[in-house]
């Protein structure tokens, strides 16, 4: 039975994750800085705080991995603007001490790095891996200098790294400062007060490919298990949505009156117009859910909970 280690897997994406390959049959070690939000208790778990060197070369040593995927990150744009120092330590010194003792230690383990759009120079036309980078907030920035290291570690070192540039995601779970789960909750809040309410939203102009984390998460673990031969994949869907249109879906799930109002407190600083997933290269392996269903899912989270 192939081993999988998934670091960070305390987050949305990792209990995601762990049911991937548990029902695809691997032997699943989940590592996080707490085990608080670790779900699924069925797996092998190990405190793992990524920026303690000694911490992450133990639990390399210990499990001689075949797999590694780190989803340890500050992963929030808006986020990253406050703590943009924080942002560039969890994101690139994290990955490095990773990469270092892989490199020591297990050179056979292959390595899944998660990226992100927000790596590329805005265009108005879907975007393929050949295009050009230039990430325009300290997120985006972080992951360029993790994919710069990938790099780096697979020529020199000769380490089994793939990188994705992942795009939007979404699903049950995901934290409320993310735009689908913001609305989604105050829309269910609203609802479940039988009286007509406002919801509080930041730019609703922005276009953006959206998957289900379920669509997502299949592709990672079919990356890891077939031989790629590039460093970098897209992971996204190919569909893109105006966020004003989401938001009028999810106000349609409700009986309420509901009032839109632009808080500026949620505006960005800087905020990409489009953004569209090219996905030629890992096409084959997405399922392609329907965003509006798990949408729906979430907003009916909120409401019966």
């Amino acid at each position: 039975m192939k081993k999988v280690l998934i670091v960070g897997a305390g987050g949305f994406v990792g209990r995601y994750l762990i049911d991937e390959f548990k029902c695809n049959g691997y032997e699943v070690i989940a590592s996080d800085i707490s085990n608080k939000n670790i779900i699924n208790k069925d797996v092998e778990y190990h405190n793992l705080d990524i920026l303690n060197k000694e911490e992450v070369n133990s639990v390399v040593k210990l499990y001689e991995p075949d797999y590694i995927i780190n989803l340890a990150a500050i992963s929030s744009v808006g986020l990253s603007w406050s703590i943009p120092d924080k942002t560039i330590e969890v994101n690139v010194v994290g990955t490095l001490n990773l990469l270092e003792a892989v490199k020591e230690y297990n050179k056979k383990c292959k390595i899944l790095l998660i990226g992100s759009s927000e790596e590329y120079e805005a265009k108005n036309t879907p975007l393929k891996e050949n295009d050009n980078i230039n990430a325009n907030n300290p997120y985006g920035i972080s992951k360029v200098a993790q994919e710069n290291f990938a790099k780096l570690y697979k020529e020199k070192y000769g380490l089994n790294i793939v990188c994705t540039r992942s795009f939007n995601h979404i699903g049950v779970g995901q934290m409320e400062q993310f735009v689908i789960p913001s609305f989604c909750k105050q829309v269910a809040q609203i609802e479940k007060t039988n009286k007509p309410g406002k919801i509080f939203v930041g730019n609703l102009s922005a276009y953006r490919d959206m998957s289900d984390v379920r669509d997502i998460v299949r592709v990672y673990r079919l990356l890891l298990e077939n031989n790629v031969e590039e460093l970098v994949y897209n992971v996204g869907s190919g569909n893109t949505y105006k966020i004003e249109d989401l938001l009028k879906y999810i106000i349609s799930l409700s009986n309420q009156e509901i009032e839109i109002v632009i808080d500026k407190e949620k505006m960005r600083p800087i905020d990409t117009p489009y953004i569209c997933c090219d996905n030629t290269k890992i096409r084959k392996y997405f399922t392609n859910r329907d965003i509006k269903l798990t949408i729906r899912e979430i907003y009916e989270f909120y409401l019966n909970n």
